[in-house]
């Protein structure tokens, strides 16, 4: 068995999180900040995870990247590296943070601002439009919902269920989408 050389250091993470950036000493996962504008909701943990270069697939709100940007400016990280562990564009940061020394509280208005102007919530899309009758479409909209089938929509339904006896597929039918 080989024998040590290294000295154990008690209470820092090991291997590639010798580095790791805490975001709070607080045991509490949320926090409400007052700001000038209002509340704003802090996720420390989505922060936290950001700031350490964790951030695959999800997005921080704008208060939490610019508590974030605050955080990584503090400690004399680069712009651009800020850019690429938070997802805001260098631009963006610029315009939250002027100086590297602008008070938080001025950033988060700023954001909160900036973020109102430019929404990037995704609206869900509204519903299609229901089929007109007269198509096979409309046959099964009335067959689904247990409701009377109308002569329009019946000789549709007639006519593709034609079509699928002679071809073995609706695909190609006029009125049918593949």
């Amino acid at each position: 068995m080989k024998p040590r050389n290294r000295e154990r250091q008690y209470g820092s993470p090991l291997g590639r999180r010798r580095n790791w950036i805490s975001v709070s000493p607080l045991a509490v996962p949320t926090v409400w900040m007052a700001t000038p504008d209002g509340l704003i909701c802090l996720d420390l943990i989505a922060v936290e995870l950001a700031v350490n270069g964790l951030r695959k697939g999800w997005k921080l709100t704008s208060a939490e990247a610019a508590y974030a940007t605050d955080l990584l400016l503090q400690r004399g990280v680069e712009r651009l590296t800020i850019s690429k562990l938070l997802g805001p564009d260098y631009r963006t940061l610029r315009s939250w943070f002027p100086k590297d020394d602008t008070p938080l509280g001025e950033a988060l208005s700023r954001a909160q601002v900036s973020a109102e102007a430019n929404p990037t919530v995704h609206k869900r899309p509204g519903r299609k439009p229901l089929a007109c009758c007269g198509t096979y479409a409309a046959a099964m909209r009335h067959q689904k919902r247990k409701e009377p089938m109308d002569e329009p929509c019946r000789q549709a339904k007639r006519a593709a269920d034609a079509f699928y006896r002679k071809h073995g597929t609706y695909v190609g039918f006029p009125g049918v989408a593949a």
